[in-house]
């Protein structure tokens, strides 16, 4: 692990906050050969109880990435069941050759993995560095921190805030958020049941509240109430195990004793979710760009594709590949997945409610269920595979996830998953047509970032960005059409030089 006293006063960029969001991306940027500092205000990783579900995109997106093993080539879609407003009965299907359509996997798990890869690829990630401020300016930006009673400073051509919700970054540059108060107050804790065979069990909705237990028998269960009627009085006030077990009671209506309580907290559906994701030279990913009810899992995998599309875009802007306006096209898609999830998470708060109004959103659901096609829709939406993907490369068109498919290469059969992980950071123009003329184009400026891949199962031509997403699909033979895209997509070919950044926002549409 690193020590203050291996630090260097500058940096290619900075990653403040070191949870499983900042360490995958701070790991992104260290795979594409980006000089980078993980800063995280925690002594060491904790095994709190929070997110633990990982949803089929995100498994898509890191198995593309390489930090999951990749599916058997040509295994079946997968599916599973799933909820939506505490009621079972969601279908979430991976697409063929995609792995699960659900991983049980913990945030501290996943924090564990990255960190250990970052520091075998000898990035320097310091533990304790408490970041207090950030400043900037057209030469670059200033972190200050403490880390062992003393106050440090380091200088980056980029900033990237992972702080979280209460995310110093975010506030010192001063992004704008468009917020919501809160309505709700929910509590949560582990706990060792007396009775675990008797305890309310999953989600349980009664007339007085809800209680989320789900129960361990031999160790700690995790405790969750959700009161929909009202906010926390104070939501800074410490939790204490004996509030949190009148809660359960009156929820449940009868006792449900539990002893040794721990990691105890409260939390709201409060929401909030900034303007842009860039200012100047300082951009935001997960908590520190958007905060929402944590109902049906998808804070943390919002975060994770947020540190995929940003890793390989200011990758090549902090090599000078590329100008900023990649940037803004990264805050452009993740601001609209985030507000899609925000609203998602505020119509299943709805039908939540204890009371007639909540009856009947309840009763509405259910029939949105028994629809196979509605059903599906909505499990797509959760699991962040919001756009329906097309049955087949040929058929993918911009702005679709390019689904793992089987692919005959000159050397073999293959797929697109192990492609992916035999490119690394770089995109991939996979060509049924007119092969040499696609490779002398991209030789001439896109050669480092793009691979060219002969593929003789494949009817048209397909450019698919290192996340996985169709950034071209036509005829190579069309170079005018797809040069276009690879310098809008890939930076313009050459270097280029140091644009005049300024402090002023980006717009975000």
């Amino acid at each position: 692990m690193t020590t203050g006293a291996d630090l260097r006063s500058r940096y290619q960029v900075v990653v403040a906050g070191g949870g499983p969001v900042g360490s995958l991306t701070a790991l992104e940027l260290a795979r594409s050969g980006i000089d980078v500092l993980l800063l995280e205000a925690a002594p060491h990783t904790t095994d709190v109880p929070k997110a633990g579900t990982i949803h089929a995109r995100s498994i898509q997106l890191l198995t593309r990435r390489g930090h999951f093993a990749a599916p058997d080539v040509g295994s079946g879609a997968v599916s599973t069941t799933f909820h939506y407003a505490g009621v079972w009965g969601l279908e979430i299907t991976a697409p063929p050759g995609e792995g699960p359509a659900i991983a049980g996997i913990g945030q501290s798990d996943l924090e564990r993995l990255f960190t250990a890869r970052l520091i075998g690829l000898g990035t320097p990630v310091l533990k304790a560095a408490v970041v207090t401020d950030v400043v900037q300016d057209d030469a670059g930006a200033t972190v200050t921190f403490t880390h062992e009673g003393l106050t440090r400073t380091v200088t980056a051509d980029w900033v990237v805030g992972a702080d979280g919700a209460r995310s110093i970054v975010r506030r010192s540059v001063g992004f704008t958020a468009t917020e919501t108060a809160p309505t709700a107050a929910a509590l949560l804790g582990l706990a060792v049941l007396d009775d675990p065979a008797g305890a309310p069990r999953g989600w349980v909705r009664t007339d007085r509240g809800w209680t989320v237990l789900n129960v361990n028998a031999s160790g700690l269960s995790r405790i969750i109430t959700f009161d929909l009627g009202s906010p926390h009085e104070d939501h800074r006030r410490p939790l204490t195990a004996q509030e949190l077990q009148e809660t359960v009671d009156r929820f449940a209506g009868r006792p449900v004793p539990f002893r040794h309580a721990r990691s105890l907290s409260r939390f709201s559906d409060y929401s909030r979710l900034v303007d842009t994701y860039r200012l100047g030279r300082v951009v935001l990913v997960g908590d520190a760009a958007h905060v929402h009810f944590p109902l049906g899992g998808q804070g943390l995998n919002l975060g994770i594709a947020d540190a995929v599309g940003l890793g390989w875009r200011l990758a090549l802007v902090a090599r000078r590949q590329a100008g900023p306006s990649i940037l803004d096209d990264y805050s452009r898609e993740r601001h609209a997945c985030a507000a899609a999830v925000i609203a998602n998470v505020a119509d299943q708060r709805e039908r939540m409610r204890i009371g007639a109004v909540g009856d009947r959103l309840r009763t509405e659901l259910d029939r949105l269920l028994e629809d196979r096609n509605q059903n599906r829709a909505l499990g797509s939406a959760i699991s962040a595979q919001r756009r329906p993907a097309p049955r087949a490369l040929a058929h993918a068109a911009p702005g679709d996830f390019a689904v793992n498919t089987v692919i005959e290469t000159d050397t073999g059969i293959t797929d697109l998953i192990r492609l992916h992980a035999t490119a690394g950071s770089r995109g991939l123009l996979l060509c049924g047509n007119a092969p040499e003329s696609a490779r002398s184009l991209v030789d001439a400026g896109w050669g480092d970032r793009v691979a060219v891949i002969r593929v003789r199962n494949l009817e048209t031509d397909v450019l698919v960005r290192p996340d996985g997403v169709v950034a071209w699909s036509g005829t190579c033979g069309d170079g005018n059409e797809l040069s276009a895209c690879l310098a809008e997509t890939f930076g313009t070919g050459d270097q280029i030089a140091e644009p005049p950044f300024g402090l002023m926002a980006c717009p975000t549409r």
